[in-house]
Order: structure tokens, then sequence, then C-alpha cells
């Protein structure tokens, strides 16, 4: 499996339709996935630090695990059938034991995000903090340089995905990467699956149609990241 981080939450301006893209950690690779609205608020609310006047569903099943004395160990996202994800949620009991719990990508990242990041401060000690941009800001002001490992601000419970997931559904843009900030790169650039010496078969180019289609409207896509969803 594959360390995964958030690139992006995305909207079409065509349908609507919520997209929240997964990158590849230390890898040019992406990993579109379609989530409802509810979901993706949900997502988009926790990494702006945004809080809602009442608890969220998945702020709720948060407070339930935190209460149970259970904890978020780690999501992954373990398999892909019919354009559809399945993922589970990796959860560390009391006593230390691992428990799986079946659920879809877009909760599981959902409950992930509310177990806040790690970052490292100037001290050299590593602090949590509840949303992404909080902890960012942290190392900021740690005045690490840029090529400093220090920087890299960490999930507290990282996502993970499925090499055979990725195979078959993760794309990878050649070219400068894109404008920073803008999520994925700029259609442009030739697309390439990568991972596969052999030829792709029929069933799975159909298989891949719905991220394929997705990946045509691209330019149409607005990014989420400076707007304020609605709780």
């Amino acid at each position: 499996m594959q360390e995964m981080v958030i690139d992006s939450i995305r909207v079409s301006m065509m349908n609507y339709q919520r997209v929240v893209v997964l990158k590849e950690r230390g890898s040019d690779r992406y990993l579109p996935i379609w989530i409802g609205q509810p979901e993706a608020d949900a997502i988009a609310l926790r990494l702006q630090s945004v809080k809602a006047p009442r608890p969220l569903t998945h702020d709720l099943l948060g407070s339930v695990l935190a209460v149970v004395g259970a904890s978020l160990a780690r999501v992954e996202v373990v398999g892909l059938e019919n354009d559809t994800f399945y993922a589970r949620l990796i959860l560390t009991m009391p006593d230390g034991a691992e428990e799986e719990v079946d659920c879809r990508p877009s909760d599981a990242i959902a409950v992930a995000v509310r177990c806040g990041h790690v970052a490292t401060g100037s001290d050299g000690e590593e602090r949590w903090f509840p949303s992404l941009i909080e902890a960012e800001a942290y190392v900021d002001q740690a005045g690490y340089p840029p090529e400093d490992e220090r920087r890299e601000v960490r999930p507290k419970a990282p996502i993970y995905v499925a090499d055979d997931v990725l195979d078959r559904a993760a794309v990878q843009m050649e070219g400068d990467g894109g404008e920073s900030g803008a999520g994925l790169p700029p259609p442009g650039p030739r697309r390439t699956r990568p991972g596969r010496q052999q030829a792709v078969t029929q069933e799975e180019i159909e298989r891949m149609s719905a991220f394929s289609e997705f990946l045509e409207d691209l330019p149409g896509l607005e990014d989420l990241g400076g707007q304020q969803p609605n709780p």
C-alpha cells in the first residue's frame, strides 16, 4: 500500500459532481474519487479549520471513538469494482488490538481529517493540530529552510491505497506539475498509466471509463479550497 495525501477537493461546473483528489506521497500519481456533497463539505470544513455550530456526523463518530477509548490508526482504500471504491477504517482498540470497519472512502477520509495533523516545531518537538492550516502555520513559524524534512506535516491518521487500486485507477501527469495550489496539474501533458507493462484489456478500459470522463472534464473544474462550503 502507498500513503496518500489530500491534494484538493473539486467540483465540476457542468454537473456539480464532487471529487476528492488524493496524491501519492513523494510521487506525481493522483487518484480521483467521486464523493457526495455532504462528504465533500465535511472534508473541506475540517481542512479549512471551519467549525460547524453543531457536531456533524463525522465529528460524532470521532467523539464516540474517543469516549470508548478507541482511535483511528489509518484509512485503507482496498478495492475497486465497477468504478466503486471500497475502504476500511483501521481502529486501535483500548487493549491495543486492531479492528477493521468497512466504509466508503469519502466517510473514511472525513473521519481521518478530524484526527488532525502532526508538525515539528523549532524546538524539535512534535505537536498535534486539529487542522492542516494550523499545522502548516506552525511549521512556517519555525523558519525551516524549504528542503528541510522537518517542514513536513503528516496526518495523525494517514490514508493508504492498495497498489492494485493505484495501478488501475491512478493517473500520472508528465510535465512541470502545474501551478501551485491548483490541485491536479493542467490537462495538457500526456497522461500515462503507471505500473503496467502489459497491454490494457478492453474490460479494464471500460472500468476506467468514469475516470477518463472525469479527466477530460478537468478544464471545467474549480478548486473548492478557497470556497466556504455550507455546513
